[in-house]
C-alpha cells in the first residue's frame, strides 16, 4: 500500500489523500498529464508547509473558549466510537492487514482508546495539568511506533486542547491510522482550523525527519535506539518513550472477572505493548490458577482474535511449551498460552500468561531487579498497592491498577512520569528530556 499523508498546506488538493513522494521519481520520462491537478511538496518541504498552516491557525485556536476546543476533540473522538464513521469504517477495512492484527483487535484498540476521550476527562485533564507557561503557537511533533497503533493519541489530543496542532510522523509500514486521524479532526472539528498533520516516511528519509524535530516539544515512542537518534538530533524538548515491560502481581484467589481481565491485559494488541504483562507473579498456588486460566483461554481468545501465526512463529510457541512444561507446567490452545516456570526465562511468546510462584513481594522485587529501572506498569489483585509501590521502589513504575486495567490507562496517565499536557506550554528555557519506554 502507497504511503498515505494528509498535510494541511503542502499544496496538491486541500486536504486529501497524497501519494508517498517519490511514486513518480520515473514521471520525467514520461508524457506529462495536462489533467494531473497533483501538486503537492515532496515530504521535506511539505512538512515545514504544513507546520506553517498549523502555526498560523494557532492564535485563533488558542482564543476559542476552552469549552470550544474541549467540544470539538470530544467530536472527533466519538466519531472512531461510530460504527458507520467513513474514518472507523475505513480504517476497520485497511488496518489489520497493515498492522498484522485481526478486525477484532483493531476494533477493541479503537474503543479503549476513543472511549476515555470526554468533555469531562478533557476537562479534569486541564484542570489538573494545564500548562503554568504561556502556550506558544508553534505545533508540535510527534513520532508514532506500529505496535501499539493508538498509544500517541494523548499527546496530539493534549496539544489541540492547548491550542497548538500537532504534526504526526507514523511509521513507514503503518501509514493509514494517523492519516485518517488528521482528517477526522478536519470532518469533524472544523471550527479548529488545520490543527493536525500526518504523514508517512522511513527512517533513510533523513531531511523529513530533522524538519519533524524542528519542532517543539516532541513525542516519540519507539525502540531505545530510535529515542536515541531522535534525542541526538533534536532541536527543542523531546520526550521519549522506548522499551519498558508491565507485570501482574496477584494471589490464587481471582474470581471469574479477573481471569478474563488477566487475559485481556496479555492479549490487547497481540502481546506487542509496553502494558503488556510479560509474567505474573503469584502469591498462593500458581499450578491451580493457571489450570483455571487454561480453561476459559478459548473464550478469552474469541474476544480478542491473534492473526494465525507464521511458521517461525509457532516453532518458537512449541519451543517454549515444551521447555515450560519440562520444567514446570505450560498448556497452549489457538491463540493462547499459559506456564508456569520458577524465573524470567524462558522469555514466553506473545499472547502468554506466563505465571511465577513468588512467597512474598520482596520475591517480586528481586525477581525483576535484572531488568532495572524498566518497569512501566502493574496489574495487582489482592495486594494491597501502597506496599506493592515500597517494594518495587526504584524500578520505574508509572501505574499500578486493577486486573484487566492495565491496557485502558486514562486520557491524563502521565506516560512514565512525562507531564504531557503541561509540556504544551513554552519550553524555550527547558533542557531537552528524554525518558524511556
Amino acid at each position: 500500500m502507497s504511503l498515505l499523508r494528509w498535510l494541511p498546506g503542502a499544496g496538491g488538493p486541500p486536504d486529501t489523500w497524497r501519494p508517498r513522494p517519490d511514486a513518480r521519481a520515473l514521471d520525467h520520462l514520461r508524457v506529462e498529464d495536462e489533467d494531473d491537478e497533483d501538486d503537492s511538496l515532496p515530504l521535506p518541504w511539505a512538512i515545514p508547509a504544513c507546520a506553517q498552516v498549523l502555526e498560523r491557525a494557532a492564535p485563533e485556536r488558542i482564543r476559542l473558549p476552552r469549552s470550544a476546543r474541549i467540544a470539538g476533540l470530544a467530536r472527533v473522538a466519538r466519531s472512531w466510537l461510530d460504527p458507520d464513521d467513513p474514518s472507523r469504517v475505513e480504517a476497520l477495512t485497511v488496518l489489520p492487514d497493515e498492522l498484522g492484527l485481526s478486525p477484532a483487535m483493531v476494533a477493541w484498540g479503537l474503543d479503549r482508546a476513543f472511549e476515555v476521550i470526554t468533555p469531562d476527562a478533557l476537562e479534569g485533564w486541564w484542570q489538573r495539568a494545564a500548562p503554568k507557561s504561556e502556550v506558544p503557537a508553534g505545533p508540535t511533533g510527534h513520532v508514532w511506533s506500529g505496535n501499539v497503533f493508538v498509544a500517541g493519541l494523548p499527546p496530539v489530543f493534549a496539544a489541540v486542547l492547548a491550542g497548538r496542532g500537532a504534526l504526526v510522523k507514523a511509521p513507514s509500514a503503518h501509514p493509514t491510522f494517523a492519516a485518517l486521524l488528521a482528517q477526522s479532526f478536519a470532518l469533524h472539528a472544523p471550527e479548529l482550523g488545520p490543527s493536525v498533520g500526518a504523514a508517512a516516511w522511513g527512517r533513510e528519509d533523513v531531511r523529513s525527519t530533522d524538519a519533524l524535530l524542528a519542532l517543539d516539544p516532541v513525542f516519540a515512542f519507539g525502540d531505545d535506539a530510535s529515542i536515541a537518534a531522535l534525542a541526538d538530533r533534536s532541536g527543542g524538548a523531546l520526550h521519549g518513550f522506548g522499551h519498558r515491560v508491565s507485570t501482574s502481581v496477584v494471589t490464587d484467589e481471582l474470581d471469574d472477572a479477573a481471569l478474563i481481565g488477566l487475559w485481556e491485559d496479555a492479549l490487547a494488541y497481540d502481546g506487542g505493548g509496553c502494558l503488556t504483562p510479560r509474567w505474573v507473579f503469584v502469591l498462593g498456588d500458581a499450578r491451580a490458577l493457571a489450570e483455571r486460566l487454561a480453561a476459559v483461554g478459548d473464550a478469552a481468545a474469541e474476544v480478542l482474535p491473534g492473526r494465525p501465526l507464521s511458521d517461525a512463529a509457532a516453532t518458537r510457541r512449541a519451543q517454549y511449551v515444551g521447555a515450560a512444561g519440562f520444567g514446570g507446567w505450560a498448556r497452549a490452545g489457538r491463540g493462547w498460552c499459559v506456564a508456569v516456570q520458577a524465573g524470567l526465562q524462558p522469555a514466553p511468546p506473545p499472547r502468554t500468561l506466563c505465571l511465577i510462584p513468588v512467597d512474598d513481594l520482596s520475591d517480586v522485587a528481586r525477581t525483576l531487579a535484572p531488568l532495572g529501572p524498566r518497569l512501566q506498569g502493574v496489574a495487582a489483585s489482592g495486594v494491597p498497592r501502597a506496599e506493592l509501590q515500597e517494594a518495587l521502589a526504584g524500578s520505574g513504575v508509572a501505574r499500578i491498577c486493577g486486573v484487566g486495567e492495565l491496557q485502558r490507562p486514562p486520557l491524563d496517565w502521565d506516560h512514565d512520569g512525562v507531564d504531557i499536557l503541561g509540556a504544551m506550554g513554552s519550553s524555550s528555557t527547558r533542557e531537552p528530556q528524554t525518558t524511556t519506554e
